[in-house]
């Protein structure tokens, strides 16, 4: 945790000292991942009703844990697969490591954030909804230069390279429905075959 303080204080210095002590570990970030689905599962169940519009839902586990994991993963392959056509520096690892970690300013506000909606009225829901913008935009920041820093990009390939990203991204989920989809078809079409023959036997 001491590395990810560092890096959420100083974003470029410590991505930098990680990518060249190579002090980062897959554990690190998985506990991060963990960290980030507990809170955003606390800030859903311990935000104040009255700005809660799913206090009566009831908690789908799985749901929440995709709701993290998902972007996280999705992000990393799609990032991966573009800089290594534009001569990236970063390796998977590292873009895996510095991802997670721009979750840090979530971890922190999904917490602050229920905390202080119980001492708000409704009247006062912007300074929530800036709490929250502001974490968004910290861990956006965080990502950004992260990014760059390990693969050494310049300003404008950087912006580039995260809108392929997002293209890319986009790409594999379009692959992926695709896949199951496929999928459930040739398991419709083998069971009618098995049906058939049950049928004529």
């Amino acid at each position: 945790m001491k590395q990810a303080l560092n890096i959420l204080r100083h974003p470029i210095d410590g991505v930098w000292d990680m990518k060249r002590e190579q002090t980062g570990r897959y554990r690190d970030g998985f506990i991060l991942i963990l960290l980030t689905i507990l809170a955003v599962i606390f800030n859903r169940q311990m935000r104040a009703f009255v700005f809660n519009n799913q206090y009566n839902v009831p908690l789908e586990i799985i749901k929440e844990v995709a709701i993290v994991v998902l972007p996280v993963f999705l992000f990393v392959l799609a990032n991966y697969a573009v800089t290594t056509l534009l001569d990236g520096k970063g390796t998977f690892k590292e873009i895996f490591l510095v991802t997670c970690h721009s979750l840090m300013p979530l971890i922190i506000f999904f917490v602050v954030t229920p905390i202080l909606s119980h001492l708000l009225s409704l009247n006062e829901l912007v300074y929530l909804t800036i709490i929250d913008a502001f974490g968004y935009a910290w861990m956006l920041l965080m990502l950004y230069l992260g990014i760059k820093e390990i693969h050494e990009y310049s300003a404008s390939k950087m912006v580039s390279t995260l809108v392929l990203t997002v293209i890319g991204a986009a790409i594999i989920v379009f692959i992926v429905l695709l896949f199951f989809s496929l999928l459930q078809e040739l398991g419709s079409f083998v069971y009618s075959l098995y049906r058939e023959f049950s049928m004529r036997l």
